[in-house]
């Protein structure tokens, strides 16, 4: 087994940062995945709407998703 010299990484270094890094980048990663959502949503409601008014599965309008999950 080779020495290890004191430029080599621990390990689980890089493991840690890229872990680090991407529960850093979560929260933007969480915002373009809703407004990908909300795009994608905005093009087929159109569509759904073309139908004779709102559906009885949907009394109150919006669902959760519709609403940005707020």
């Amino acid at each position: 087994m080779p020495k290890r010299t004191s430029d080599d990484p621990h390990p689980f270094q890089a493991l840690e940062e890229s872990a680090y890094q991407a529960f850093r980048e979560w929260p933007v990663w969480l915002v373009l995945r809703e407004r990908e959502l909300d795009a994608h949503l905005s093009t087929r409601r159109p569509a759904a709407a073309a139908g004779a008014g709102p559906s009885s599965e949907q009394p109150g309008g919006d669902t959760p998703l519709d609403q940005g999950g707020k």
